[in-house]
């Protein structure tokens, strides 16, 4: 489980920095285009693929580090073994779901040669930063199932 805190920790510090590469590039190409009127070319395709690496990298991290989106008015009210068991079965359906998602991507991404109009940049690459991110994901959710399993044997009745 190490390996996949460290692992999706380093996908997150990747996603931080493109993320930090694409308001650069943004701002560039405003300043650019308004005093000069030479805005950078291609620019639109290229914050379009950077964010695939911005957002798909940092769902491990997000998921791994419980930072997640988490909607307990009801739950929190139940028991501690009944709110594990609730956990458990929601973690096992992302999982099975993001499995089909994941091996989708996967057959989209081994069949993909379309590229963009303008630079004429393949989308291949893309699809695959998406698929192993996505792989990740998938490794970090069966992770946190392990770690509820865990926490439903220590949590006494």
């Amino acid at each position: 489980m190490k390996t996949i805190h460290l692992l999706s920790r380093l996908f997150a510090y990747t996603a931080t920095g493109v993320l930090g590469l694409m308001m650069l590039l943004t701002v560039t190409d405003v300043f650019l285009r308004y005093f000069f009127n030479a805005p950078i070319t291609g620019t639109t395709e290229i914050t379009e693929f950077m964010m695939v690496i911005v957002v798909f990298p940092a769902l491990a991290y997000c998921a791994v580090s419980r930072r997640h989106i988490n909607v307990d008015l009801l739950v929190s009210h139940f028991p501690a073994r009944i709110q594990i068991i609730i956990d458990f079965i929601t973690l096992l359906l992302a999982l099975g779901i993001y499995i089909i998602i994941t091996w989708q991507s996967f057959l989209e991404a081994m069949d993909v040669k379309t590229t963009t109009a303008l630079l004429n940049l393949s989308h291949a690459p893309f699809y695959w930063v998406l698929s192993i991110s996505l792989t990740l994901f998938c490794l970090s959710i069966l992770a946190l199932l392990i770690e509820e399993i865990i926490k439903f044997k220590e949590v006494k009745e």
